[in-house]
């Protein structure tokens, strides 16, 4: 039994956070993109930006625990080129849970 679940364990696709890019947003104006996370063999737990590689001023990531979709949403406060570091990470069951990354460029203008 144990092998049967190491080799599961280890053959498990890795989780795939989309979309592949983000659409260009501009200042003042609402914005709202979903993305989902795929291949993932067990729930999401959560879906995060890296504080030291944020979403620009005003907007936020809304997500629902064990959902495998979620929302950018907010109004964009300061026009700029970001680079914004994402990541999702997986329940783990038998297994440890999985994470996928993902760097994104979002160019906010005027």
């Amino acid at each position: 039994m144990f092998a049967n679940v190491v080799v599961s364990c280890a053959t498990r696709p890795e989780p795939i956070l989309l979309p592949d890019s983000l659409p260009t947003a501009t200042v003042g104006v609402p914005y709202n993109v979903p993305f989902e996370v795929i291949k993932t063999s067990s729930p999401v737990h959560g879906i995060y930006v890296d504080d030291r590689s944020p979403l620009p001023e005003g907007l936020w990531v809304e997500h629902q625990d064990r959902d495998s979709h979620g929302l950018i949403t907010g109004t964009p406060l300061k026009a700029g080129a970001y680079e914004v570091h994402m990541s999702a990470g997986t329940y783990g069951t038998q297994c440890t849970g999985l994470r996928a990354s993902r760097v994104y460029r979002l160019v906010v203008t005027e």
